[in-house]
Parts: structure tokens; C-alpha cells; sequence
């Protein structure tokens, strides 16, 4: 039977909604909406804020009133970074459960590098090998591909939204990454070329930014390429602008201006840690692989 789902991505800073409607051998895209939470806001000893809990339920009821317009007969909603850590995470659970009769599912670190790499297997499949890395709000998810198989997968714990939680100046923001990404021997499984793919809203914003768009499009930013001068030049540029310079520039979404200068450090030591030259962005997260999990067996955990 053919159905419309929607899938609501509950990140640490943002909330996406992808609502699709089932074809033949494939799905279409009905609606689209991406809405800056700051969930991780403020996150401290493993306990969200009041007034995040209140941010992030608005969103959902929104998303899940939108969802209904479309008759979805599944309404998907996951958790991620902040989820997993977060004590009182079932404020927001219950509250779901609750008024909506809705579970939060809360994806591990194995099931988010999953989902993200069945989102983009496809969508690159030109490529034998690659390394795809997703930014996020709380951590930033790394896939090693070889010859199209994983051989490395790795969530490591540097998000824009948990750098801007622990540390206020550039160096300090600079040394943590470049631990975690020199901890995480990630570069001894390489010994081959490989093309690389940024998912997440630091590398889409960037390439929209670039594009001068006023309005987000998904098809002016996916499989665009961002260069190591691009990243060296918007690293410098967010540094040396105040934040309402910055909203004016990602008018499509201001509210995640306050952390995309820690998104482009971290896409900076990326670029340096696998000496990457260039990368192509992807537009595809990790709702993407659950409408292919959806498409091979219909069902959803």
C-alpha cells in the first residue's frame, strides 16, 4: 500500500521535517522545512533548559500539525546527540506520547552513521571511495568508505552547538577539535584517494551563502562543490562580522547564525585533518536513508 510518511529530524540545534509520498520504485518529496531549535542551547551537567524544551516542543507541534495536512500515515520522529545524553529527555518524550500518542525514537551513534550513509549512497555512487562527515549540532558523524564498503565509522563529540556551550574564544574552539579529530585515528585507515561529502547545515549554508540565495533551495545547494578557499574565507568572515551582520546573510535561516563560525572551524580542521582539497555537499541527511530503510521493508524500527 502506498503511503505519505513524514519524518521529523530532532537535532541539537535544528529541526527538519521531510514529508514524502511513496511511487512507483520511489518517493516523492511533497514538503521540506528545517527550523533552528538551539536544543543544545545552554546544555549543562546533562540537563536541556526549560526554555529549550519549550523551543523544540513548539517546532514539533508545528511540524506534526503540517504532517497531518498531509494525511501522513507515519509520522517519524528521531532523535539525535543532545537525545542521547540529555537526563531529562523524556520531558520531551512524554510530552510527545502524551498529546500526539507519538514515540521519540533515539537513534545511537551506529544507527545515525547508518541512516546517513544510506541517505548519500546512492546519491554519490559514482564514487568507489569516499569519506562522508555530517556536522552537527552536538557531534559530527565520519564514514570511511573503501571500494563501496565502511571499513571506518566514528560519531566524535564536536557539534557547533556543544563547541559554543563549552568555550567562548576561536583557539580554545581550535585545540578541541583538533584533539578529538587527532584522538579519533581516523587518518591511519586511509591509504587511498577518495572524494569527500559534507552533510549538515554548515556546509549547506555555506554553499548558499556563496550562491548569494535569498531563499533556501535544495537544488542550487546539493552536489555543489565547496573548496578549502571557500572554507578559509568564510572561517575568516564570520569572525570579523557581528551576528545580525551574519543573519542578514543567511536570511533563509538567522537563527543559526550565532553557530556557524564554529561550524566552519570545524569544517576547516576537517579540510586539514584528511588534507581534503574540496568537498561536495550534500543536501541529504539522515531522513534520506530512513525513506530508504521505508522503501526496502516498509517499516521503521
Amino acid at each position: 500500500m502506498k503511503q505519505t510518511v513524514s519524518i521529523i529530524d530532532m537535532g541539537t540545534n535544528s529541526v527538519l521535517l521531510l514529508i514524502s509520498k511513496q511511487e512507483e520504485h520511489k518517493w516523492k518529496i511533497l514538503h521540506r522545512d528545517a527550523r533552528t531549535s538551539s536544543l543544545g542551547k545552554g546544555f549543562n551537567n546533562s540537563m536541556l533548559t526549560e526554555n529549550a524544551i519549550k523551543r523544540v516542543q513548539n517546532i514539533l507541534a508545528d511540524f506534526i500539525n503540517i504532517s497531518n495536512k498531509y494525511n501522513c500515515s507515519k509520522i517519524i520522529i528521531v532523535g539525535t546527540s543532545v537525545s542521547r545524553e540529555a537526563k531529562n529527555i523524556k520531558r520531551i518524550s512524554n510530552w510527545l506520547e502524551r498529546n500526539y500518542f507519538l514515540k521519540l525514537y533515539i537513534l545511537s551513534e551506529d544507527d545515525e552513521i547508518k541512516y546517513i550513509y544510506l541517505a548519500n549512497q546512492k546519491e554519490f555512487s559514482e564514487f568507489n571511495n569516499m569519506l562522508i562527515f555530517d556536522i552537527g549540532g552536538g557531534s559530527t558523524e565520519f564514514i570511511l568508505i573503501k571500494n563501496n564498503k565502511i571499513i571506518a565509522q566514528k560519531s566524535l563529540k564536536i557539534g557547533v552547538r556543544r563547541l559554543n556551550n563549552l568555550f567562548e574564544k576561536t583557539n580554545d574552539k581550535k585545540n578541541y577539535i583538533k584533539k578529538i579529530l587527532t584522538d579519533s585515528h581516523l587518518l591511519d585507515k586511509i591509504n587511498f584517494q577518495f572524494k569527500s561529502i559534507g552533510v549538515g547545515g554548515t556546509v549547506t549554508n555555506l554553499i548558499a551563502v556563496k550562491k548569494q540565495l535569498k531563499i533556501y533551495i535544495p537544488e542550487q545547494v546539493h552536489k555543489h562543490i565547496l573548496n578549502k578557499s571557500d572554507v578559509d574565507y568564510f572561517t575568516k568572515l564570520w569572525a570579523s562580522i557581528s551576528i545580525d551582520e551574519v543573519k542578514k546573510l543567511i536570511p533563509f535561516e538567522p537563527l543559526r547564525a550565532d553557530v556557524l563560525l564554529s561550524g566552519s572551524l570545524i569544517l576547516k580542521e576537517i579540510f586539514k585533518y584528511f588534507s581534503i582539497i574540496n568537498i561536495y555537499v550534500s543536501d541529504c541527511g539522515l531522513q534520506f536513508g530512513i525513506l530508504q530503510v521505508l522503501y526496502d521493508t516498509n517499516k521503521f524500527c
